[in-house]
């Protein structure tokens, strides 16, 4: 039944005005659910990107950790390296050989493999300049290597001594350092720039959700209102008021509902920024919360998990027996108090994955005091495991003794190499204060010291020496050096002790030292000989020279036939009488110049001589040889060439000396010449022929009297080999330098050397 109701009515102009504020209500109610989709679209959006940015941080904390234990590896190898070449190069075992190859083969490989997870550029700049001193170290090292095996102990000593490899492994800890603290600080950088990422989530979120809020209440309110308006104009006042009485209770509401959204917002920003994952229960132990690590570890969401047994959600096991663990969440709601899992216990999570964790649980109670539920705070402390057996192989794989410190001084972890050194039980060290291992055979006020005093003050102390007496080896002599690390989110501090018994070394080492005073003292003796033989022979110059100079020059009267005929035989005979005595008196007279030089006895006479006129007339002087060989002779001297200040008749003697050899040891038909250029102080010569040349090895020999490349084309020729040794005494006499060259057999030979110039001509 219709009622009919008069235009003009107030209840007619109350429906109107009802009817058009619907039709806006409407379009008002549409722009806010749209407004509160996009709003919650906003919420998921932010979502996703926040986990996109937790994955990038935790891969950037995995790939710097890996690199940084990478760098870590090959600088180990690196010293392993250097252990094993100087256990070599003081005993001469071969044994110590085979691990070295070992480095030396394989650090390239992890150098390559560092190079190619790097991703920071002043990283890679780092390790490019790590590259070659590592190249150098293992150079220097092959060297000393290579001096051990020919057996030249001097010469180790004297590369010991040098400090060269020393400097290189300092240079290759501070590089190393360098290169970890650069991909250290690069993870610092981007944890910093995700902080400050997710304190602008939580602004956006926060605000965003209280828009929505606004929105949601503004939403519930039209509708309120167009319900309202629907009412019949009779019961107007009535409802006018009860609405008043129930705006006022909306308001009380709202307030309530406003803290509680607040508070709720808190408590779900605080789970779920922990680190850690949470799982909350009642006192049934049904879960009731997981935050978002939980959800990860666990394979369980919150809605899916919420209402399930805490067992189902959070299956343990025991690592060692795979069998199934009891959850401490029990004995929390029974007992009222807190606890924690037991070592080596792994979390099963819903797909089968498994992770080591460590957990505490704790109750949750009333105002009462009753227990209401309870908080399970658990971690996934897989890769600290790993990380800890890791590098307990690797102290086990060090051939010398090594300890871990931690930073209370207490032995966290030692090498079987200690055991078997010092005599001592795992039982005895693990967890003992260092001073008081063995019986507190290792309180020794030196390292006392180190560790309480030096070490504080620099991340690290190498080389240090102490002498001590130990119960159980007796008095040794130990090498220290320790090394300073952090560890873990909490920059946990590890210390890293490594012992070396040099006793044996030290040993050796005055033994060598006893040697080469001896070998001193016997090479003084030498030269005390030699100068006596030098002076011997410069002052017996004139005794051997006589005797020759009469049997050449009766030897040549012969030739001559001065004093008659000879038949053919007798001529040869001659001949080779003349012959063998003009070598043999060029002998002589070589190995007394150089007697005279050697004891101190040679005198220059000097005075200015031209040198172009002089090279000129020495290539007068051995025409005749350069002809009979069919050489060709060429001769290139500066047109400004200067005067020099020289004995003529020492430096006409150096210029035949080496142009001599050039025309002996040139085959027919080859090219022979000389270059002459000045500097401002000094003319350079240069004799440089095509012929047999003079292998690489034998550049130095060539300066050793007696001398002479052993080739077939040179044990036909005649010589001395001393014309080069003499040569260079002579330049040296006048304050010149000569140098021979040559790029191997057959492929020529040139000697350089240089005299003083007396004056320039001014032009």
């Amino acid at each position: 039944m219709k009622m009919a109701i008069p235009k003009g009515s107030c209840y007619s102009q109350s429906l109107i005005r009802i009817m058009q504020m619907k039709n806006t209500n409407k379009a008002i109610v549409i722009l806010i659910g749209a407004l509160l989709s996009i709003a919650s679209a906003s919420v998921v959006v932010l979502s996703f990107w926040a986990f996109g940015q937790i994955e990038k941080t935790v891969d950037a904390r995995k790939r710097t950790s890996f690199v940084i234990s990478r760098a870590e590896f090959l600088l180990t190898e690196v010293r392993d390296a250097e252990a094993d070449q100087r256990g070599y190069s003081l005993t001469g075992d071969a044994v110590f050989l085979e691990p070295y190859a070992q480095a030396r083969d394989s650090i390239g490989g992890h150098l390559k493999n560092l190079r190619e997870i790097i991703a920071i550029d002043d990283a890679r700049h780092s390790l490019d300049a790590l590259s070659p001193l590592i190249a150098a170290k293992f150079a220097e090292m092959g060297q000393a290597i290579a001096l051990r095996q020919k057996g030249d102990m001097a010469a180790v000593i004297a590369a010991v001594r040098s400090g060269q490899g020393r400097r290189l492994m300092d240079s290759i800890r501070t590089e190393g350092a360098a290169f970890m603290s650069i991909e250290e600080n690069s993870l610092a950088r981007q944890e910093a720039e995700f902080k400050a990422k997710m304190r602008g989530l939580f602004i956006i979120i926060v605000t965003v959700s209280f828009l929505t809020l606004l929105l949601a209440l503004s939403f519930a309110y039209l509708i309120y209102r167009e319900t309202r308006h629907k009412l019949k104009d009779i019961v107007y006042r009535e409802t006018r008021r009860l609405l008043d009485l129930q705006k006022d209770t909306n308001r009380e509401l709202q307030r309530a509902n406003v803290t509680l959204q607040v508070s709720e917002e808190k408590f779900s920003v605080t789970i779920n920024s922990i680190g850690d994952a949470v799982l909350a229960t009642d006192a049934e132990g049904l879960v009731t919360l997981l935050n978002p690590i939980a959800e990860q570890l666990t394979g369980w969401t919150q809605s899916e998990a919420v209402g399930r047994p805490s067992d189902e959600v959070f299956h343990i096991i025991n690592q060692e027996t795979r069998q199934a663990a009891a959850i401490p969440i029990e004995g929390t709601l029974a007992k009222g108090i807190i606890q924690g899992l037991a070592n080596h216990t792994l979390l099963v999570s819903r797909s089968g994955r498994k992770y080591a964790i460590a957990d505490s649980c704790a109750p949750i109670r009333d105002r009462a005091g009753l227990v209401i539920g309870a908080v399970l705070v658990f971690r996934d402390v897989t890769e600290e495991y790993a990380a800890r057996e890791y590098s307990e192989s690797i102290i086990n794989t060090v051939r010398e003794p090594l300890i871990s410190l931690d930073q209370d001084l207490r032995v966290v972890s030692v090498s079987r190499s200690f055991y078997e050194v010092f005599k001592v039980k795992p039982e005895e060290t693990l967890g003992q204060l260092i001073y008081d291992l063995g019986n507190k055979q290792w309180d020794i006020p030196k390292l006392r010291e180190l560790l309480e005093t030096i070490l504080p003050q620099k991340a690290s102390f190498d080389n240090y020496v102490v002498e001590h007496d130990f119960a159980t080896i007796g008095r040794r002599i130990m090498l220290l050096n320790a090394r300073q690390i952090q560890r873990g989110a909490e920059k946990e501090r590890i210390i890293l002790l490594a012992i070396e018994d040099i006793t044996e070394r030290r040993e050796i080492e005055n033994g060598l030292k006893k040697a080469h005073s001896e070998l001193n003292e016997l090479a003084t003796e030498l030269k005390r000989a030699a100068l006596a033989k030098s002076e011997f022979l410069a002052n017996m110059s004139h005794e051997l020279r006589t005797p020759l100079n009469s049997i050449n020059g009766f030897s040549e009267v012969l030739y001559d036939e001065t004093f008659g005929k000879l038949n053919e035989k007798q001529k040869k005979y001659v001949n080779n009488v003349l012959t063998s005595g003009k070598h043999l008196l060029l002998l002589i007279n070589q190995i007394l110049d150089m007697a005279k030089v050697e004891a101190g006895k040679m005198t220059l006479s000097s005075t200015s001589i031209s040198s172009k006129t002089l090279l000129n007339e020495i290539t007068h002087l051995i025409a005749d040889m350069v002809s009979k060989k069919r050489l060709r002779m060429s001769l290139d001297i500066a047109e400004d060439l200067p005067d020099i200040e020289a004995d003529e008749l020492k430096v006409r003697e150096i210029l035949y000396n080496l142009l001599s050899n050039a025309v002996k040891f040139t085959p027919e038909g080859g090219d022979l010449g000389i270059r002459a250029t000045s500097s401002a102080s000094a003319v350079e010569i240069v004799v440089w022929d095509t012929g047999i040349g003079i292998a690489g090895e034998n550049l130095v020999k060539v300066f050793e009297g007696f001398f002479r490349v052993d080739t077939p084309y040179s044990r036909v020729t005649e010589g001395t080999g001393l014309g080069l040794p003499l040569s260079r005494k002579l330049v040296e006499l006048h304050g010149g330098e000569l140098f021979v060259e040559s790029a191997g057999l057959n492929k020529g030979t040139s000697v350089r050397f240089t005299l003083p110039i007396i004056s320039r001509q001014v032009q």
